[in-house]
């Protein structure tokens, strides 16, 4: 239950990520083009989606990369937007507070 209400955040978040970022806020409300425009803004390249991908549909352990991509993202995104290590790490350990903030605080800096 906890990872679906993280993921209703997440997903309203990146409209106002989005936003920030310099495209029309309505993107964040489109399934998979929002993620793509995250991914860019985060410069994550390509292949590392395809290989991540693939590895998620042929390992065994799923969980294991499905974790590791939850624990780093938090850190993308706090850096991508000009904050640093400490909204990182509160993005990890509080996400349905710091995304929204992240993504709707304007011109604010924690670090």
């Amino acid at each position: 239950m906890n990872f679906i209400l993280i993921g209703i955040v997440f997903f309203i978040s990146l409209c106002g990520l989005l936003a920030k970022a310099g495209y029309p806020f309505w993107y964040g409300l489109i399934p998979i083009y929002n993620l793509a425009l995250l991914f860019i803004i985060l410069d994550i390249k390509p292949i590392l989606l395809i290989i991540l991908g693939i590895l998620l549909i042929v390992l065994p352990e799923r969980t294991l990369i499905a974790t590791m991509i939850y624990i780093f993202m938090p850190f993308l995104i706090s850096f991508a937007y000009g904050h640093g290590f400490f909204v990182g790490l509160l993005t990890l350990l509080f996400p349905i507070i710091m995304y929204p903030l992240i993504a709707f605080k304007i011109g604010y800096k924690w670090s």
